[in-house]
């Protein structure tokens, strides 16, 4: 399961999560790893696009944002029961380790309430200057750890 942070424009308007360019991103990415996003279950903290009221833009969302879906998600960890969560972005990791810095922490396996995550940047961080190199280090780790669970692809 990839995890990212909330829809934005495109997103919220297809109804599909990581359908823009950091989606498009995010699909090489896991071909990268050998992964066909058709086969990995991908969504979001927040379900509905937070935007700013003055101009309409997309925003981070707020903590009750992430509150009010957190039943969502919960049910989606509940139904897919994956073995392996993939965090995205900073929104994300903090949903399931508070606290946890994702410059810090990508790349690295933590295991909290029975699962196993994998804390990785964001696709859009390489498109607001991240290397990308260090999204390809970092999606390789899937591999890896893919490997140390014992999942095969």
């Amino acid at each position: 399961m990839f995890v990212g942070e909330a829809p934005g424009r495109q997103e919220d308007a297809e109804g599909r999560p990581f359908v823009g360019a950091a989606g498009r991103l995010l699909g090489e990415l896991l071909a990268l790893t050998g992964l066909r996003r058709d086969r990995v279950y991908i969504t979001n903290v927040v379900k509905s696009r937070p935007t700013d009221r003055t101009d309409g833009s997309n925003r981070a969302p707020h903590p009750e944002e992430v509150a009010a879906c957190a039943p969502w998600l919960d049910q989606q960890l509940a139904i897919i029961q994956p073995r392996l969560i993939v965090t995205l972005g900073a929104y994300a990791l903090n949903t399931f380790l508070p606290g946890k810095k994702v410059s810090k922490v990508h790349g690295r396996v933590f295991r909290s309430n029975g699962h196993t995550i994998l804390p990785l940047f964001h696709p859009a961080a390489a498109l607001y200057g991240l290397r990308r190199e260090i999204l390809h280090r970092d999606f390789r780790r899937v591999q890896e750890v893919f490997a140390e669970i014992g999942l095969r692809q």
